[in-house]
């Protein structure tokens, strides 16, 4: 009996991770896609989009859900993490890009439908331990204290939505590092210090076994 049960929780994860990710490219494509149109792209008969999801309102909040487990995991990649502030932020945003990245498209559609304070609430996985960052660098010298750390890092918290935006537009096209760089120029340090940091937390990232570097952007070899 225990096997055919964890089959069927098996095939229901699979499909429930299906149904997600035919979700976000049918609305990425269309953000007035219907249950249907999920349905089809993920292959699978309508009833079983509804058993999962029994709205269009419940498929949205199972995307916003699934963007907020990423980040979280993102945020415990099994990867030593740096000492030194700035590098730790550099790392930090050079892996959760991807998520943002992948979850971009719910800028372009879900904003109205989840609401502002919904959108914000999916960041909070990241917000304490960079707010805690911030504030050693802040006491290291490495970044400026004009404001407080709180502050800054809702700043920070802004500027993603507008590159994950511009990226929607075709604006941005890299792997993290315009992300990495502003967030560092955000905390008062200098443009071109800010990219090399970046470009070291490249490094660090495949120096430690982290996701592969991309190809795109400078070269990394």
């Amino acid at each position: 009996m225990a096997e055919p049960v964890r089959r069927r929780r098996s095939e229901a994860r699979a499909n429930r991770t299906r149904i997600i990710d035919a979700a976000i490219g049918a609305f990425a494509a269309d953000p007035d896609a219907s249950m249907d149109d999920v349905a089809r792209a993920a292959g699978v008969v309508r009833r079983t989009v509804y058993a999962h999801f029994p709205s269009r309102e419940a498929l949205v909040e199972g995307i916003a859900d699934e963007a907020s487990a990423a980040l979280v995991a993102s945020f415990g990649a099994d990867i030593p993490r740096p000492e030194r502030p700035d590098l730790a932020l550099a790392v930090l945003a050079l892996l959760t890009w991807p998520v943002g990245d992948r979850f971009r498209m719910l800028l372009t559609f879900a904003r109205k439908e989840l609401g502002e304070q919904r959108m914000l609430d999916l960041m909070e996985p990241a917000r304490a331990p960079t707010i805690a960052l911030v504030e050693q660098g802040q006491r290291d010298g490495l970044f400026s204290s004009y404001l407080p750390a709180g502050l800054l890092v809702a700043m920070t918290e802004a500027v993603t939505m507008t590159l994950l935006d511009q990226a929607n537009k075709g604006g941005i096209r890299d792997s993290g590092e315009s992300f990495g760089v502003t967030s560092l120029v955000l905390l008062g340090v200098p443009p071109e210090r800010a990219a090399a940091v970046v470009e070291e937390a490249w490094a660090w990232i495949r120096d430690t076994g982290g996701p592969s570097v991309p190809t795109a952007g400078p070269d990394r070899r």
